[in-house]
This record gives structure tokens, C-alpha cells and sequence, in this order.
């Protein structure tokens, strides 16, 4: 069985020692890194992932060259992916809206392009996968996807995409899923011209284990989200997380990145 640990908000402010005390117990596979090419240092709602004191600005990952030498020289260890551009949230209407929902799809065609750019440049490797901020895309974001020939790590929610026949055909496919399990749909869906592959929450231990058991007779890939920062403020979630990467080694499973995961399913 494939296992994906799928970790996002890597950026300038990001430390090698932030990653080691987060996933210093893997001995075996990849952890799959959603890098940030511009960070903003503030989140929605006041949440400072990155610590207190930071002026506002935009920050680009390449000038962390301590970061950029540990992620270049653990290829092994470590995937990259692109996550947004900035993570910047807006005020629109009295509620934060994350970076792919606020911005128009001009902007969103021209930073994605750019930032699937520079970060190849920065860690002299293809970028073949997206992951959206706060997990919060919509059809014209997805347009950009496919002209950047990338597959999306998350699935989507109602009518918030192009319709296709591809379209209709996975939608009715997920929601009989959820309808006979109450769950996501594991695996990855082939839109045509993009994939898509749900990731599951650490949250709730007991709802993990089922959607686990979920994947395993689909013989789906398990795929879990999660952010160092969280995980090094979090003991018990790290524990949990450790827990579980240890009992899936045990069951004879295959730490895999997610890109490898999208890769397969386009042989």
C-alpha cells in the first residue's frame, strides 16, 4: 500500500531544525513538502504560523540558502510541490478569503506560472504538483493548473469548476462514495487534462483509522495533510502522526511522495 504524508507551509521562514523535529522520526520514504515561493508572514484571522514580530512583506524561499541547501541535499527525504504564491488572505466582505479565491484569474495564471518557475530554478527540479492554500481553489485556478500541465493535491467542492463529461462522471462517482461510507473518496481522479488526489486530517484518530481501512480495499493510496508548525506546537498530533507512520511501516506500506502518486496513475 502507497502512504503519502503530505506537509504544507514550507517557505523563507521554514528552518532545516523546523523539519528535522518534525519528521526526524521517518527512517524510510518521502515526506511530500508544499513549498510557499513568496510568503506573506500572516495567515487569516491573526495566525502567525512563523512566529511574532515579522514586518509584512513578501519573502522569497530562495533567500533561505541554509533551507534551500538542506531540501537540495535531501532529495531523498523530502518532495517539493507549489502551494499558492504568497499565502496571502484578503478581507472581502467581512471574511478571509485565501489567496486563489480572492485573486482574479489573471493574477492567479500569472503568479502560478512564475512561482512554478522560480522554484524550479531555486531547487533544480520539475514542480509537477499543486496545493492550494487553506485548500481553497476553484475553476480558475484549475485552469491554470492544466496550462502549467500540473495535477492538484485536494478535491473539489460543488460547481466550483468547468464542466466536462470527465467532470460529471467523477462527481457522481465521489458523492455514491460518500453516500455509501460517509467518507472522501480516496485515490487519484483523471479530469483529462489535470489528476486529483484527496488528503485526509490528523484531527480525529478514530475517523482516520476508517478512512485508512477506506483506502486499503480500494487499494487507494493513504494520504494524510498536515504543517510542521503545527505538528513541532502539537506533541500530541506528532505523536499521533508517529504513531501512525510506524503501524502503517509495520502493515508493510510504502512511504511515497505525492507527485510519484499522480505519476503512476498517468502510466
Amino acid at each position: 500500500m502507497k502512504f503519502v504524508i503530505r506537509d504544507d507551509d514550507t517557505s523563507y521562514f521554514t528552518s532545516k531544525e523546523d523539519l528535522e523535529k518534525a519528521y526526524g522520526f521517518i527512517e524510510n520514504g518521502q515526506v511530500s513538502l508544499s513549498v510557499v515561493p513568496y510568503a506573506v508572514p500572516h495567515h487569516e484571522k491573526g495566525v502567525r504560523p512563523y512566529g511574532e514580530g515579522i514586518p509584512y512583506g513578501y519573502y522569497p524561499v530562495g533567500d533561505n540558502a541554509e533551507l534551500v541547501a538542506y531540501l537540495n541535499n535531501n532529495k531523498d527525504k523530502y518532495d517539493l510541490m507549489l502551494h499558492g504564491y504568497s499565502h496571502e488572505y484578503q478581507m472581502v466582505d467581512g471574511e478571509w478569503q485565501p489567496e486563489m479565491i480572492w485573486k482574479d484569474e489573471e493574477r492567479i495564471a500569472k503568479e502560478m506560472k512564475e512561482g512554478k518557475e522560480y522554484l524550479e530554478k531555486v531547487f533544480q527540479r520539475e514542480f509537477t504538483v499543486f496545493i492550494a492554500p487553506n485548500n481553497a481553489v476553484n475553476a480558475k485556478t484549475l485552469r491554470s493548473v492544466e496550462a502549467l500541465g500540473m495535477d492538484y493535491g485536494g478535491i473539489i467542492k460543488h460547481r466550483d469548476r468547468d464542466w466536462s463529461p470527465r467532470y460529471a462522471m467523477n462527481y457522481v462517482h465521489r458523492y455514491w462514495i460518500r453516500l455509501r461510507t460517509g467518507m472522501l473518496m480516496p485515490g487519484v481522479l483523471n479530469y483529462g487534462r489535470h489528476r486529483e488526489m484527496v488528503s485526509y486530517g490528523l484531527d480525529d484518530f478514530e475517523t482516520l483509522m476508517k478512512e485508512y481501512e477506506l483506502c486499503k480495499k480500494m487499494k487507494a493510496p493513504f494520504a494524510i495533510y498536515t504543517h510542521y508548525w503545527v505538528l513541532n506546537k502539537d506533541p500530541m498530533l506528532k505523536q499521533r502522526l508517529r504513531d501512525l507512520y510506524h503501524f502503517m511501516m509495520c502493515e508493510g506500506a510504502e512511504l511515497v511522495s505525492m507527485s510519484s502518486c499522480f505519476k503512476e496513475a498517468r502510466k
